[in-house]
């Protein structure tokens, strides 16, 4: 062939497929830089969400109670959508509703359960009702939108699963949490007998009947607990103490609430266990507003008998903070609960939540194929798949407690089990919200693939998940999705959150290598000791803001910002959190690896005595005055709700 034919070849032929190609690898090239580009704004949106949240519930007494979570989320979704305008530089009025027409869901996870803020279609009539007796019922207006589409918080979704099985005459339900607390609430019959009806929640543990360093021993002559080789005795207390404002107080931590003595040290007193209570002492927590409350406990009142109910609560508040054992009675409730699910030692006259006498549950055996959602046939294992959903089905048939593996660790059966049912429970709303949005902006809403990585944060913390979709990038419209997790958050304690303070004065992480030195941590007891164990919360070294309205009634208030932990003797210096440890990795040894899954494997493999029950006591201490929204408690002991907690001080 001449060369002038190949020349018209290549012009006819070769070149506009060159330029075809050039072009079609050019607009991939920028599909790609627009997804990233997105991918990056809906993170930072996503982070700005999470830090709002943050901030509203650090400072926030009632951050645990449900009214209070649900507007400090709408807020971190305002936030949310905010954020993502002006990362799109749109701005002007409404500039944010522009943008929900690409978001068909934004999915809040929390401790025991999850949050779906998405388009619904509101039946709230906006008709005053009345009860029985002809009062008003009170509603909140702002939904009041009848027969339209409104955005807002859909019913909280718990992690629950139902079981049933008629052999055994079991039919209840368990909803599980970001770690080892379960709450049981159904009919349990005993080895086939006539059921029960159960209301019980509490942490499970292992079991031991002798004190090997495994599990949860109980020694009944001592009335001792032991776990992991650490004894925690009733009369090992603690008495906590953090600063307010410039002044230093103990206190103790009660449903998530701090509660301070202002101790006034007079002759006017009385002793019980070996405690001096000075009766004009005060008891006061800091209010959302950040001022002192003194309203909750009544002062004492020596008109009346010291077992007065108000004098005997007085009592029992000053005994919980000069003498907390709150580590003592995190593994005492453990050890009832743990038996009272899977093990064989005998819990006399044992009471559930709803102070209901129980024998045993007997749940040793329970399987994954009790479970409701789990697809015995594989009937529907297929369409959940396609879906875009994960069957129970594909992480197998076992038994959720087996007795011979740690239900706490990363790697049991419970563990598996847990994560398996957070991740169905998610999925399975979350797609229906999605596939249900209606929009302009594309036709049909598609839940994307999550990755695994990315489940295993949503199964292990609180996070917020945000999907964008519909916005165009060229040869093909955006679908992506962005997990970030609250790393600062007072809804629950998280093995991997408590930290040392050191003699050097700074704080470090558990899995900090220089805490196995020598002289490395300060004592609880003794000349100079601290009166508490030194593993300390990670919450409490963030800075805290205090209104101080002076000591006479026209004093201007003042507002200050302080740290609770400070230096004694330094005039309000706090504690540094030590950089390689904090921020750096120089010195840490990584958690979630084969060698060491989880904190608890870490702290038993250091053979320390003292970091191993510094830690042990610090965990147990902060768990069993945290707050939990599943705890039957609180309805049964009405607005005080702190009785569970004060009864093991009578």
């Amino acid at each position: 062939m001449k060369l002038q034919g190949l020349a018209i070849i290549f012009i006819i032929i070769i070149l506009p497929i060159s330029m075809v190609l050039s072009t079609y690898v050019g607009n991939k090239i920028n599909t790609s830089m627009t997804e990233l580009d997105y991918n990056t704004k809906l993170l930072n949106s996503t982070y700005d969400s999470i830090k709002a949240y943050q901030l509203n519930t650090i400072n926030n007494s009632f951050g645990d109670i449900t009214n209070s979570k649900i507007s400090d989320i709408e807020a971190a979704i305002s936030t949310f959508y905010n954020s993502l305008a002006n990362n799109f530089t749109l701005s002007g009025y409404k500039s944010e509703n522009v943008m929900q027409e690409y978001v068909p869901a934004v999915a809040f996870t929390l401790y025991d359960g999850y949050y779906i803020y998405s388009p619904f279609f509101n039946r709230l009539e906006g008709v005053d009702i009345t009860t029985d007796d002809g009062d008003p019922v009170d509603y909140d207006s702002k939904y009041s939108s009848p027969n339209q589409i409104t955005n807002g918080l859909k019913p909280y979704v718990y992690y629950s699963v139902r079981y049933k099985n008629t052999i055994k005459n079991w039919d209840f339900v368990i909803t599980y949490t970001l770690d080892n607390y379960i709450t049981i609430m159904g009919q349990i019959g005993l080895n086939g007998s006539e059921p029960n009806y159960v209301y019980d929640s509490g942490y499970l543990y292992p079991i031991s009947k002798i004190n090997d360093g495994t599990g949860i021993y109980h020694n009944t002559e001592t009335d001792s607990y032991f776990f992991e080789g650490i004894e925690f005795n009733p009369s090992d207390t603690e008495e906590l103490k953090e600063y307010v404002g410039g002044i230093e107080y103990p206190y103790a931590k009660i449903n998530g609430k701090k509660y301070y003595l202002e101790e006034k040290i007079n002759d006017n007193y009385l002793e019980k266990d070996d405690v001096k209570i000075y009766k004009n002492s005060k008891f006061f927590y800091i209010d959302n507003n950040g001022t002192k409350n003194y309203n909750q406990v009544n002062q004492y009142n020596d008109n009346k008998p010291q077992d007065y109910k108000d004098n005997s609560e007085f009592i029992k508040y000053y005994l919980a903070i000069k003498k907390n054992k709150s580590a003592y009675m995190y593994f005492k409730n453990a050890y009832e609960f743990s038996n009272m699910v899977f093990g064989d030692i005998p819990i006399s006259e044992y009471k559930d939540k709803a102070n209901q006498t129980q024998n045993r549950y007997g749940l040793e055996h329970l399987e994954t194929t009790d479970a409701e959602y789990y697809d015995k046939d594989n009937n529907k294992t297929n369409e959940l798949k396609q879906s875009g959903i994960t069957p129970l089905s594909e992480y197998g048939s076992f038994e959720i407690f087996r007795g011979d593996e740690d239900v706490h660790l990363a790697g049991s059966n419970f563990n598996k089990h847990r994560k398996a049912i957070i991740r169905y429970v998610i999925e399975t709303n979350m797609s229906t919200a999605i596939s249900g949005f209606k929009s302009n902006a594309v036709d049909e809403f598609i839940m994307p693939k999550i990755s695994d990585t990315d489940w295993e944060t949503i199964q292990n913390d609180i996070c917020e998940i945000s999907f964008l979709q519909g916005l165009n990038m060229g040869l093909r419209k955006y679908n992506g999705y962005s997990v970030v997790a609250n790393m600062l958050t007072k809804d629950y304690i998280d093995e991997d959150d408590i930290y040392f303070l050191t003699t050097d004065n700074t704080y470090c992480k558990t899995n900090d290598e220089t805490l196995n030195r020598p002289n490395v941590i300060p004592s609880k007891d003794g000349l100079g000791g601290l009166g508490y164990y030194p593993g300390i919360w990670k919450i409490n070294f963030e800075r805290k803001k205090f209104l101080n309205e002076g000591e006479n009634e026209h004093d201007d208030t003042q507002e200050e910002f302080y740290y609770p932990l400070q230096i004694e003797g330094t005039g309000g210096t706090s504690y540094l959190g030590s950089y390689t440890s904090i921020m750096g990795s120089s010195n840490i040894t990584e958690i979630g690896t084969n060698e060491y899954p989880d904190m608890y494997t870490y702290v038993n493999k250091l053979n320390n005595p003292t970091i191993k029950s510094i830690y042990y006591k610090a965990l147990a201490r902060e768990r069993w005055g945290s707050f939990n929204v599943n705890n039957i408690n609180y309805e049964i002991y009405g607005n005080n709700s702190n009785e569970y907690f004060l009864k093991d001080y009578e």
